[in-house]
């Protein structure tokens, strides 16, 4: 089952994203901060990370940097999801879906990132 780590400090919208998920057959974790999402990644790397860009601790386009900047997680999938309408320009070369959304169709990009059915 492919794992997704969820980045995102507005639980009610973690919590959905993750409830959907599960439904279409992925595991998850929620991730509130840039700390925590970093030690989730290091205790066991997702397949695929849904990540905010408005952190409380610090910015989302610096821990997706950080991600990119380490071996192990250089080639992790990132779908970035955001508020900011800038956040093509925060961000290059990620997908970036923004708020507000229909959950289904970050569920469909997910999948389509992992290629699963």
């Amino acid at each position: 089952m492919p794992h997704v780590l969820i980045v995102d400090d507005e639980p009610d919208l973690a919590g959905l994203l993750a409830y959907n998920l599960e439904r279409a057959g992925f595991t998850t974790i929620l991730a509130h901060t840039g700390e925590e999402a970093l030690k989730h990644v290091r205790a066991r790397r997702p397949d695929l990370v849904l990540l905010d860009l408005m952190l409380p601790d610090m910015d989302g386009a610096d821990l997706y940097r950080q991600l990119r900047a380490d071996p192990a997680t250089s080639a992790l999938p990132v779908l970035v999801l955001s508020a900011r309408p800038d956040a093509h320009s925060r961000v290059s070369g990620v997908e970036v879906m923004l708020k507000p959304f229909r959950i289904q169709e970050v569920v469909a990009r997910v999948k389509a990132l992992l290629q699963t059915p």
